[in-house]
């Protein structure tokens, strides 16, 4: 077996709350965010523990969160972490929106980022570095395809 365990063909993939330091150091190593007061997430675990993405969620206003996501293995994202993610933020949560903040040069994220659904509203210039912007990405609501058509509808 490698690094994917399988049951009868199908990547077995189960979510938990982010709770450890172990988790949270994986997370950091990928990201460099810092943890807040107020950082939840949802970490999802191969069948075999190790982890294979995360979700993050800071700075929780009355109507959003900013957003962080790391990931090693994208069968996590098949498997359902965005719809853990959406379900926590949007419904657990009972937020409206998300917020990414992106570096400009990390195309990586950008592209990441947009593919799940967020779109730029704004850039903040030179905000990590000079030449290198904050691109200020949203998803809201009632456009994220990750949530369940229930819970959009939801009030």
């Amino acid at each position: 077996m490698g690094s994917n365990v399988y049951a009868r063909g199908v990547l077995v993939i189960y979510f938990a709350p982010l709770r450890t330091k172990p988790e949270w150091q994986w997370f950091k190593e990928r990201t460099h965010v810092i943890s807040c007061e107020d950082t939840q997430g949802i970490v999802a675990y191969r069948e075999n523990g190790a982890i294979a993405g995360m979700v993050v969620f800071d700075t929780w206003t009355d109507s959003s969160a900013n957003v962080h996501i790391a990931i090693d293995d994208p069968a996590c994202v098949r498997r359902g972490l965005l719809r853990e993610a959406a379900i926590h933020a949007y419904h657990v949560g009972d937020k409206k929106r998300l917020f990414g903040l992106v570096p400009s040069n990390n195309a990586k994220a950008l592209r990441l980022n947009k593919k799940i659904g967020f779109r730029e509203v704004a850039r903040v210039p030179d905000a990590v570095d000079d030449g290198i912007d904050y691109v200020v990405m949203r998803l809201d609501k009632e456009e994220c395809r990750w949530l369940p058509a229930l819970l959009k509808e939801a009030v």
